[in-house]
């Protein structure tokens, strides 16, 4: 048996084929309690850095988990125009998926105009299924289908669905195998009338082409919602279809509920429910996913307190492992507070999910700020050639008095006078800015008293035809200094833009100086508010495109949830864009390496895979690795290894295989293979090679 050599920058040195390997050769020979399958319905087996069940040994190795970045473009489905079936929400509680060349997207579509319609009765009916398609899963169209009518035209790009109903949440398989009827599923998350309470359940449909659907079930909905003898999960309140996908002949559908477990558990649970055909669903579920936060019971009446998970799991299927992703629900005891972000979770049984890394947000909610759409000119330091503060406009048909002013000023070098006398008026306004109901503004201006009674602070609030709805003001204190005047209104049902106003009311009188108007919704901030701040939703929409990975999702703000107030719009499709299945890294981990106590001069960093069973039809696979950082002094070195990890004569020792190029898809070759088939059972050691191994960054290995 040839000599071994140890070193952290070259690895193993010297080992003879089939002899020596760094866990003893044959004497580690029990079985792992974890296998990679590989069955014949796969194409390509994907074994990812963070996936610690398939690569579970590590030496000197690290995970880095990488964030992926917001496409500038988003939302690129946005809400339709005023008229449309999705004018009031684009809900992407839905799904993408890619056939043939091309990209098939459903959501929950709701019209603004119908909402208004149907002020103080049940919504349910108003949710619909929408459909949107794309070439290049990046530039969407919203296709007139002319399937089904709304109000008076099926010019719109709603999908039939026989009989139809409110669907909350919308998930679709595609199965081109299965018979035409069902080639297309969809699990929808509907209502149900629980003595005069919504409640969530399930509804499941089939479709030949994703577009006309028909129920598998028979069901009669009653304004759009469930009857409960037509119920197939129990009659408890669940909101499913977060994630829907099929998992070793079994259909599972991700979502959640608050009902007791078997461990009690605070708040919204992450569950499982299964089927065999689809249509029969089975009346156990199973506790799919919660976070370690809820472990900590709140009691009752506190289901909005706390962490919690949200909505169960969006699931991309990769045929031996599965990726999801779920909201991250961050509670507080007002609905004004709570906060939604997305996290990042994987599954290697179909039922039961983890995190690669702890409390990992993956996709963050996007900035409050301060919108770009805010007061112009807000100091009144730019004038026009008449010397009037530009973008303000001064009540023409009264009596009144204002300026531009140098004689004080809060910043810069001028302000804006009014002077008020008992019997007349002075109204001095900004255009009127886009808005939206439901959402709650804040002006702002610092005020300074000369005499008498300081102008208000208004805020006026109108439709789309310019009748004014509301307006609401404040009445500030006579101040010798300058002090900073701010309230907050809410925008009511039908707004449609709004505009700041400073005002000298005929009943008072006096001089005041105003400066730094401001504006701003939700609340105020740095920067500018972005269209998913406050809340996002996960959609079951994953996809390679070229050297991309894109993660779609959607959008709400929990905040707007104001009792008594109506719901603004919401929603719109977001993508999130990786490097191709850069999720996470295994990189170099010197943490090791030293002359302290719990350290040795050099380290070797390596891993070891779980037992990859190839069976009896694959046993001449090829071998692929997602990396970058590689090259003459970086590189990536690999064997292959035994069930029992006795190295494999021809793929190990003086025989591995080395990569040294980066590349999303850049194959592992052993030179001396020579064809041969491998045994049923294999894993794959690799090890970070070179004086500058740190550099390299390991994503996955494919096995095709």
């Amino acid at each position: 048996m040839g000599s071994a050599k140890f070193s952290r920058r070259t690895g193993l040195i010297g080992a003879a084929a089939g002899g020596l390997s760094l866990t003893g050769g044959g004497i580690l020979g029990s079985a792992s309690a974890t296998e990679v399958h590989w069955t014949d319905d796969l194409d390509e087996l994907t074994l990812f850095a963070f996936d610690q069940v398939s690569i579970p040994s590590v030496q000197n190795l690290k995970l880095e988990m990488r964030n992926p970045v917001k496409h500038p473009d988003n939302p690129v489905v946005p809400r339709g125009e005023a008229g449309s079936v999705d004018s009031w929400a684009v809900q992407f509680y839905g799904s993408v998926i890619k056939v043939g060349d091309k990209y098939r997207m459903w959501y929950c579509a709701v019209s603004a105009e119908e909402r208004e319609e149907h002020t103080g009765s049940s919504t349910s009916a108003l949710w619909r299924v929408a459909y949107a398609e794309s070439t290049d899963g990046v530039n969407w169209v919203k296709p007139n289908l002319g399937l089904v009518e709304f109000r008076g035209s099926k010019n719109n790009n709603l999908v039939l669905m026989d009989p139809p109903i409110g669907v909350l949440n919308v998930k679709v398989l595609h199965e081109p195998d299965d018979h035409p009827s069902r080639r297309y599923k969809m699990g929808c998350h509907v209502y149900w009338d629980n003595r005069g309470n919504r409640h969530g359940t399930l509804a499941v449909y089939g479709s030949p082409d994703g577009l006309n659907w028909t129920s598998l079930t028979d069901i009669e909905p009653i304004n759009g919602e469930m009857a409960v003898d037509d119920l197939l999960i129990p009659a408890l309140h669940a909101e499913p279809v977060g994630g829907l996908y099929k998992w070793k002949g079994t259909y599972h559908s991700t979502g959640q509920n608050g009902n007791p477990a078997v461990r009690p558990i605070h708040g919204r649970v992450g569950r499982t429910w299964e089927s065999g055909d689809f249509e029969q669903w089975q009346q156990t579920s199973t506790m799919t996913w919660v976070r370690h936060q809820q472990h900590t019971l709140l009691g009752p009446g506190r289901s909005l307190e706390g962490e919690q998970q949200h909505e169960g799991i969006s699931v991309w299927n990769r045929g031996n492992v599965l990726l999801g992703v779920t909201g991250q629900w961050h509670g507080d005891a007002s609905w004004q507070n709570v906060t939604i972000d997305l996290g990042f979770l994987v599954s290697n049984d179909g039922l039961h999910f983890r995190e690669p890394a702890n409390e990992w947000t993956f996709i963050p909610r996007g900035q409050d700020g301060t919108p770009e759409a805010t007061v112009a000119n807000p100091s009144f330091e730019t004038l026009d050639d008449d010397g009037w503060p530009v973008s303000w406009t001064l009540d023409a048909n009264r009596a009144q008095t204002a300026a531009a002013s140098t004689e004080r000023a809060r910043t810069g070098t001028t302000s804006l006078r009014v002077e008020n006398v008992v019997g007349t008026s002075v109204g001095v306004r900004t255009p009127k800015l886009p808005a939206e109901e439901g959402v709650e503004y804040t002006a702002k201006v610092w005020t300074f008293t000369d005499s008498g009674t300081p102008a208000q602070l208004f805020m006026e609030f109108f439709d789309a035809s310019g009748r004014r709805l509301a307006n609401h003001f404040v009445q500030p204190e006579a101040s010798d200094d300058w002090q900073e005047v701010t309230f907050a209104a809410t925008a009511p049902a039908g707004t449609a833009t709004l505009n700041v106003m400073l005002y000298g009311a005929t009943g008072a009188a006096g001089v005041s100086f105003h400066d730094d108007v401001s504006l701003s919704w939700p609340g105020s901030g740095d920067g500018v508010a972005e269209w998913d701040r406050g809340g996002l939703l996960q959609g079951q929409g994953f996809e390679n495109v070229g050297d991309q990975t894109l993660v779609y999702y959607g959008a709400w703000d929990p905040r707007v949830n104001i009792p008594g107030v109506p719901l603004p719009p919401r929603g719109g499709v977001g993508i999130a864009v990786l490097p191709k299945d850069r999720f996470g890294d295994l990189t170099v981990d010197l943490r090791a390496e030293g002359d302290g106590a719990y350290q040795i001069p050099e380290v070797t960093s390596e891993f070891v895979t779980a037992s990859v069973v190839l069976g009896r039809r694959h046993r001449s696979p090829k071998f692929f690795v997602n990396a970058e950082g590689l090259g003459a002094q970086a590189k990536l070195r690999f064997e292959l290894l035994e069930h029992d990890y006795t190295p494999i004569p021809g793929y190990s020792g003086d025989n591995a295989a080395v990569v040294d190029i980066d590349g999303f898809r850049t194959p592992i070759a052993w030179a001396r293979s020579r064809g041969r088939r491998l045994p049923e059972k294999i894993r794959i050691r690799g090890y970070f090679d070179g004086e500058q191994n740190t550099d390299i960054k390991l994503s996955a290995i494919y096995i095709a």
